[in-house]
C-alpha cells in the first residue's frame, strides 16, 4: 500500500476518475501543507476542548448554576443552555466568515481561538447560584452563547483554509487533521474531567474540580494562537485578492451565488452533527443517568477510545481521495443506521459486552463521517464566499443536529423511558443525511473564483 503522500490522484468528486493538481494549492510544498495542517488542527483540540467540556461537565454545573429542587429538571435546563450556544453560531459564521473572505482565512482563525479560550476561561471563574442566585445562570448562557460565536467560525474557518492549501490527491487525507483536532479536544475535554474526578474524588469534582478544566483554556489558546500567527495567508485566497475577485460582500456572495450548496450542507451537516453529539458528546451523560456507570469509567473509556479513533481519521479520510467522500461519507451514514441500535443495546451492564467494546462499535461510523465530511462540505462551494457558505450552512445544521440533539435525546428518553431512544435518533438522522447526499454533485474546491457581479463590483 501506498503512504497518504505518494502520488495519488483523485477526481474532481474525489471517486470517478484521475486529475492533475490545479489551482493555488498545488504551488505549496508539502512540509508547508503539513505546518498548516497540523496548526489548523491543534486550533481545532483547543476549540473543541472549550467548547466540549459543558456538555462533559453537565452534571456538576446544573449542580453549581441551576436550582437544585429536582436535579432532573435541572440537568434537562443545563442541557438546553449547552444547546443555546449553537444558536449564536450562525452569528459567529457571519462574522468570522466576512472577516475570513474579506481579510483572510488566516486572521479568522487568530480571532476565534482567542475569544474562545478567554469564555472558557470565564465559567471557570464564575459564582455559583448558592453565591449570586439567578444572576449565575444568566452569567453562564452569556459565556455560553460567546463560545457558540467563536465555534461558529472555527471548525468552517480550519477546514476551508486546509483545504485551499492541501493538494487535491491528499485534500481529503490533511482536511482530517480538522475533525481529528475536534474530536481529541473533545475527548480531552472528558478525559481531563475523568482525571480530575479520579484523583480528588466526586465530592471534591462537585465542589471545585469541575472549574479547572475551564481555567486552563486561556494559556492553551495562547499556545495555538502563536503557531497560528506563524502560518502562511491561504494562497487561493491572496490569489482572489491579486485578480480582484474576492467577494465585497461575502454574504450577498454567498447567498446569491452558493444558496444550493449552503441547503445541502444544512442537511448534510445536520446528519453529521446529531449522530456525533448524541452517539459521543452525550453519550457521557447517558451512560451515568441512563445506565448509571459511574462518571470517572464512562468518561475515561470514551475519552481513550476517541483519541484512538482520532488518530485513525487520517488514514479513513485517506480513503475518500481514493473512493471518493460521497462513497465513504454514505458508508458512514449506512453504518450508523445500521450498528447504532446494537451498539446502544450492547452498552447495557447486563448486557455481557464490555462498554469499551460496545463504545468502539458505534465509533465505526463516526470516524469515517467525521473525517471525510469536512473535506466533502469545502468543496460544496466556490472560493468567493467559501468561508462564509461554510460556515453559514454548517452553524445552521450544527444548531438543528448536534445544539439539540443531546436535549431531544435525553427528552425522548425521559419521556418513552426507552434506553435505546437515543441510537434510533442517530439511525434516523443518519438516514436524512444520506438523502440529502444524493444531491452533491463535483467538486468546486480548484475551480477559478468567478468575476464579481456589475452591482458588486460598483460597491
Amino acid at each position: 500500500m501506498k503512504r497518504p503522500d505518494a502520488e495519488l490522484h483523485a477526481s474532481p468528486e474525489g471517486a470517478l476518475g484521475p486529475v492533475p493538481d490545479e489551482g493555488a494549492a498545488a504551488t505549496n510544498p508539502i512540509r508547508t501543507v503539513w505546518k498548516t495542517a497540523v496548526a489548523g488542527g491543534a486550533g481545532s483540540v483547543i476549540e473543541y476542548y472549550d467548547f466540549s467540556l459543558y456538555a462533559n461537565l453537565a452534571i456538576y454545573i446544573s449542580t453549581a448554576f441551576l436550582s437544585r429542587s429536582d436535579p432532573g429538571t435541572a440537568l434537562l435546563e443545563t442541557l438546553a443552555v449547552f444547546g443555546s450556544g449553537f444558536l449564536m453560531r450562525p452569528v459567529g459564521a457571519l462574522f468570522f466568515g466576512w472577516l475570513g473572505d474579506r481579510h483572510g482565512r488566516r486572521t479568522s482563525l487568530l480571532a476565534s481561538v482567542v475569544l474562545m479560550g478567554l469564555a472558557s476561561s470565564l465559567v471557570g471563574l464564575l459564582p455559583g447560584y448558592a453565591s449570586i442566585g439567578l444572576v449565575a445562570p444568566a452569567l453562564l448562557l452569556l459565556l455560553r452563547l460567546l463560545q457558540g460565536f467563536c465555534a461558529g467560525g472555527e471548525a468552517s474557518g480550519a477546514s476551508t483554509y486546509i483545504a485551499e492549501t492541501a493538494p487535491a490527491r491528499l485534500r481529503g487525507f490533511f482536511g482530517a487533521f480538522n475533525p481529528a483536532g475536534i474530536a481529541i479536544g473533545t475527548a480531552a475535554a472528558g478525559g481531563l474531567a475523568a482525571a480530575i474526578n479520579a484523583l480528588f474524588g466526586s465530592a471534591a469534582m462537585a465542589e471545585w474540580g469541575w472549574r479547572v478544566p475551564f481555567l486552563i483554556s486561556l494559556p492553551l489558546s495562547l499556545v495555538v494562537l502563536y503557531l497560528r500567527s506563524r502560518l502562511p495567508e491561504s494562497a487561493q485566497f491572496a490569489e482572489n485578492l491579486r485578480a480582484g475577485a474576492s467577494a465585497r460582500s461575502p454574504l450577498r456572495a454567498a447567498l446569491g451565488e452558493e444558496w444550493p450548496a449552503i441547503l445541502k450542507l444544512v442537511v448534510l451537516s445536520f446528519s453529521m452533527t446529531c449522530t456525533a453529539y448524541v452517539g459521543h458528546v452525550y453519550l457521557n451523560t447517558y451512560l451515568t443517568t441512563q445506565l448509571h456507570y459511574p462518571a470517572g469509567e464512562a468518561l475515561s473509556t470514551n475519552s481513550v477510545i476517541t483519541v484512538i479513533f482520532a488518530l485513525l481519521m487520517p488514514l479513513a479520510a485517506w480513503s475518500s481521495d481514493r473512493f471518493g467522500r460521497r462513497r465513504v461519507f454514505g458508508a458512514a451514514m449506512i453504518g450508523y443506521v445500521v450498528l447504532a441500535l446494537p451498539a446502544f443495546l450492547w452498552m447495557a451492564p447486563g448486557s455481557g459486552v464490555p462498554l469499551w467494546l460496545a463504545m468502539a462499535v458505534s465509533f465505526i461510523p463516526w470516524v469515517f463521517s467525521q473525517a471525510v465530511g469536512y473535506p466533502l462540505f469545502t468543496e460544496l462551494f466556490g472560493s468567493r464566499a467559501r468561508l462564509t457558505g461554510v460556515a453559514l450552512g454548517f452553524s445552521f445544521g450544527t444548531i438543528l443536529g448536534g445544539g439539540f440533539g443531546p436535549y431531544v435525546a435525553q427528552l425522548i428518553t425521559t419521556s418513552t423511558g426507552w434506553n435505546l431512544a437515543p441510537a434510533a435518533y442517530m439511525a434516523g438522522s443518519a438516514l436524512i443525511g444520506l438523502v440529502a447526499l444524493l444531491f452533491v454533485g463535483r467538486s468546486r474546491i480548484d475551480e477559478p473564483a468567478a468575476e464579481p457581479a456589475p452591482l458588486e463590483a460598483k460597491g
